[in-house]
């Protein structure tokens, strides 16, 4: 079990950062080793595994290879929730008894945390298919101590006998989890049996080459969700973020602020803190901002004035920038009817869902310049 009370600084690699087409294809030449980690931050278009993720992780690591899941939240759950690592906590099959889930805003990876009484629970469900193998062989959980020792049993399989686990300490704390099922096809459960432990969620890996997709986003946020200007605040966040490798951040955030009317020079501020805080604790890694395509819902600014004030920032900090306008063109109403839902938010998975994960596709993985709306 280790303790972190700081977020410490990981060596910068020889592999030039770029945006996330040009890491992604040094990684394809094998420059960057065996696995690519991207850690995906957001709102509910990333956090909902059937709007754009999923299609895309599925897409990429059917073609380069399935490294694990990574971080799977106790909020959201992983990238490829719903198909294979099935998770969420609106159904007791997957998370019921006496849990607190708290609001957004709070230091952690998907702006979340969950604290559990005894008997309460929550289970993972692994399956596999023949282009992604969902077996794991590490696996840790990740947790905030509160000072106080809780205990807890936990399984892979329901014919396995239950391991005890005991959590300790102050602060954001990580203890790897043992007993790992050699088959794909894995149902993991985790019950409270003494004390109240908040949880984060898990980090699970493969030993196979490939792409590894953690979700760090959350329905609901705005970009002051994943800042705070706090110090306490940060250094927890850093701290317990740094515990999931990246290679590359893609982070698309906005939709909600447009939502709350927040003012576009107040969304770039908490976008600057958010990505100042990545650069401590990942400098070698490729950070990329997103903006969202605009909706036919009313709202005081369009997307645009949000992309006004970021993107001039991302370049002069040579960050890599994609825009969603680009992917649905500049008639908001026509694409709006048959590519956005009746909540005039959220992409129909079949139509907007499929344009956002080919565009995604086609700016990291075949290498097009999102500068260009020529896509």
């Amino acid at each position: 079990m280790l303790a972190v009370n700081d977020a410490q600084p990981v060596a910068a690699s020889v592999v030039e950062v770029g945006d996330a087409r040009e890491r992604f294809a040094q990684w394809r030449e094998g420059k960057a080793g065996k696995v690519l980690s991207v850690s995906v931050i957001g709102d509910s278009y990333s956090a909902g595994q059937d709007f754009y993720l999923n299609k895309l992780v599925q897409r990429v690591a059917g073609e380069v290879g399935f490294a694990g899941p990574g971080y799977v939240g106790f909020n959201h759950g992983a990238a490829l929730g719903g198909t294979h690592f099935k998770y969420t906590r609106n159904s007791e099959k997957y998370f019921g008894g006496d849990w607190q889930v708290s609001g957004l805003g709070q230091a952690s990876p998907d702006s979340r945390t969950v604290t559990g009484k005894p008997g309460a629970w929550l289970q993972i469900d692994a399956s596999p298919t023949p282009a992604i193998d969902t077996q794991v062989t590490q696996a840790k959980l990740l947790y905030l101590g509160n000072g106080e020792r809780s205990e807890l049993r936990y399984r892979w399989t329901p014919s396995e006998d239950w391991q005890p686990l005991t959590l300790k300490g102050s602060g954001v704390q990580e203890v790897p989890l043992a007993g790992l099922s050699s088959a794909a096809d894995w149902a993991f459960r985790l019950e409270v049996v003494k004390g109240a432990p908040t949880l984060f969620g898990l980090w699970l890996s493969n030993e196979q080459n490939g792409v590894r997709v953690s979700k760090l986003a959350a329905s609901g946020a705005a970009s002051a969700d994943f800042y705070h200007q706090d110090p306490q605040w940060q250094v927890q966040w850093k701290a317990v973020v740094s515990k999931i490798p990246a290679d590359v951040y893609l982070i698309m955030l906005g939709g909600n602020d447009q939502g709350f009317g927040v003012k576009p020079e107040q969304y770039l501020h908490n976008v600057q803190g958010l990505v100042a805080m990545i650069r401590e604790i990942q400098p070698a890694a490729s950070i990329n901002l997103i903006m969202r395509q605009d909706t036919t819902r009313s709202s005081a600014y369009p997307m645009s004035a949000y992309a006004q004030v970021l993107q001039p920032w991302v370049h002069e900090q040579q960050l890599g920038f994609a825009n969603l306008q680009c992917a649905f063109g500049p008639d908001v109403k026509r694409y709006a009817a048959a590519m956005i839902g009746p909540d005039k938010i959220h992409p129909q998975p079949a139509t907007g869902g499929k344009v956002i994960a080919d565009y995604f596709y086609r700016w990291i993985v075949s290498g097009i310049n999102p500068d260009s709306c020529d896509l």
